[in-house]
């Protein structure tokens, strides 16, 4: 059985380095990338935003959130009754929905 952790908070944006400066100053917030097209901020506590822009490969909508794993198994990972929507064995995660389509997002820790 893994052991979920809660990882992040993710966030839809269309520009998403004017996001993440106004995330950062808004909550002092790090930054710790930002593109047009994704940032990552951290809090001191170690809670880390994501703020995407939808693409092939980042799939954004709301009602997402993020868990790490151990170990990126998909056999261990039994999420019934939620869809695998994408894996990622490369970059090392895994997108699945619920049937509200709430986008739960499990990353090799």
């Amino acid at each position: 059985m893994q052991t979920f952790q809660f990882y992040a908070a993710n966030l839809f944006s269309l520009d998403c380095e004017k996001s993440a400066l106004l995330y950062s100053r808004l909550f002092s917030f790090s930054i710790w990338s930002k593109t047009q097209n994704h940032a990552e901020l951290r809090s001191d506590s170690g809670f880390v935003l994501f703020i995407d822009k939808p693409s092939l490969y980042c799939n954004v909508t709301p009602g997402t959130i993020s868990f790490t794993v151990p170990e990126l198994n998909l056999k261990e990972i039994n999420l019934d009754p939620l869809k695998l929507e994408s894996y990622n064995e490369k970059n090392m995660y895994v997108s699945f929905l619920d049937e509200y389509s709430n986008r739960i997002w499990v990353f090799k820790r």
